[in-house]
């Protein structure tokens, strides 16, 4: 009886954490983060992953699609990419592949037009930039606020939009 007992717990434990993980069969790794609602957030391991970066970049790049100076425009705006900025603690984070990914997002939109550094006539400037914090809780937890903003500017250096989003992984001691 305890055997089948200490089996059955085993079996409950296996399939609750498969039930938690996904297959990411690209990578060909199983990982327990990913990006959900805002509110719901908070998870289990503080190693953020490629395609959930990717997908917080997606996020916000299409919120600042969706701004006044963007959707309204009466024709694509020329808009210059500069450089993503990494302020994070992971040296690991591929920041070519967020910047691939937010270029391809708008190219996708057709809402603008991507013009080089090195242009002459444009009508914003987009900057990226992703940051973190770590803190610790008393007993040892472990939390990893992470921040993506995207700022416009106008050709005179005029901040004219801001958007931002966070995504917080918490890991258990």
């Amino acid at each position: 009886m305890k055997l089948l007992t200490s089996v059955v717990l085993t079996l409950s434990a296996l399939t609750a954490l498969t039930a938690c993980s996904r297959n990411d069969a690209y990578y060909g790794r199983t990982t327990s983060v990913s990006i959900v609602d805002s509110s719901e957030r908070l998870k289990l391991n503080t190693k953020i992953s490629l395609s959930d970066v990717i997908a917080f970049a997606e996020n916000l790049t299409n919120k600042m699609l969706t701004s006044k100076y963007i959707a309204r425009a009466k024709k694509p705006p020329r808009v210059i990419v500069a450089e993503l900025r990494q302020n994070t603690h992971d040296e690991n984070l591929r920041i070519e592949d967020i910047q691939d990914r937010i270029t391809e997002v708008l190219l996708n939109s057709a809402q603008v037009r991507i013009v080089d550094e090195s242009a002459n006539r444009f009508d914003y400037i987009m900057r990226t930039e992703i940051t973190d914090m770590i803190t610790y809780a008393p007993d040892g937890q472990k939390l990893v606020d992470y921040t993506m903003k995207i700022k416009l500017f106008d050709i005179n250096g005029e901040l004219k939009g801001q958007w931002s989003d966070d995504l917080s992984l918490f890991k258990n001691r």
